[in-house]
């Protein structure tokens, strides 16, 4: 059974956080409090789910030992083939193999994390299919944050994982760089992203696939009607475009460009030279 969210009354929480997360002191019991009534009319398990991100979202950085590797791109570019392989295409060794078979420890994030409730607002608002149904307009100034939260849900885990050992990885298709490429595309101060997930931990390295959006949009699987927010091939270039730029807008770790428009096992190889030369 789908549960519904007002637009209007999502809207209002969203903006009230980014507000409050600007402040240089803050008290998460009244912060939590604010959430609450502001967002009385949300479903409690969804606001509940709001409240974990928002502490992430606010809790200081921490030093950690171990690597943290990031996948993106614009879709469709390949990025959850190279990482993982869940189809098992013959020839492809995928990230996470690669890096358990050279003994390290790799944690799997893939985002947007549908299947969470954070997860599943972002997949309302792109207009995929949901059991969380945004009734109404939600503006796009204020739509990022679903983003940002679904990302801020992972945080404490991941960083308690990279603290444990300089062996651990974190393995994640997409993180903090795609929400600033997709938003950018949308004309949005990317410093709001910035300063709202100040807190939020950083990878070590980006591997950007770059497709051209033409190639991009032929893999989408779907009739026009049914293609979510962003497959549009316009719009996908401009996205693109900034992935090609992206230390000018996202200074954190290195970032690899990689023609995804080769064949995968080309891909995938220039992928695993580039872990061996990185020290993988």
């Amino acid at each position: 059974m789908s549960i519904e969210v007002s637009a209007k009354d999502l809207q209002r929480l969203l903006k009230l956080i980014e507000e409050e997360v600007k402040q240089e002191e803050i008290s998460l019991l009244l912060f939590e409090r604010e959430i609450r009534i502001e967002g009385k009319n949300i479903p409690v398990k969804i606001l509940n789910d709001i409240v974990k991100g928002v502490k992430n979202l606010v809790s200081p950085l921490k030093p950690v030992l171990g690597k943290f590797l990031v996948v993106s791109g614009i879709d469709k570019s390949g990025k959850e083939t190279q990482c993982f392989n869940p189809k098992g295409i013959e020839g492809i060794l995928s990230i996470y193999n690669y890096l358990t078979q050279s003994s390290h420890k790799v944690k799997k994030v893939s985002l947007p994390s549908y299947d969470t409730n954070l997860g599943a607002l972002v997949a309302s608002y792109l207009k995929r299919e949901s059991n969380i149904i945004i009734k109404g307009e939600l503006s796009k100034d204020y739509a990022w944050i679903l983003w940002s939260l679904d990302r801020a849900q992972h945080n404490d885990a991941i960083v308690d994982w990279l603290k444990a050992s300089s062996k651990n990885i974190v393995l994640s298709r997409r993180w903090l760089e795609s929400n600033v490429a997709y938003q950018k595309a949308n004309d949005l101060d990317v410093k709001r992203i910035l300063d709202l997930e100040k807190n939020i931990i950083k990878q070590d390295y980006t591997f950007v696939i770059d497709l051209p959006a033409e190639i991009a949009i032929k893999r989408v699987d779907k009739i026009e009607s049914e293609k979510d927010l962003y497959e549009d091939v316009a719009f996908m270039e401009k996205v693109r475009k900034i992935f090609l730029n992206l230390q000018k807008y996202y200074p954190f770790g290195k970032t690899f460009i990689i023609n995804g428009a080769n064949p995968l096992h080309v891909v995938n190889k220039q992928i695993l030279d580039l872990l061996r030369e990185l020290g993988f």
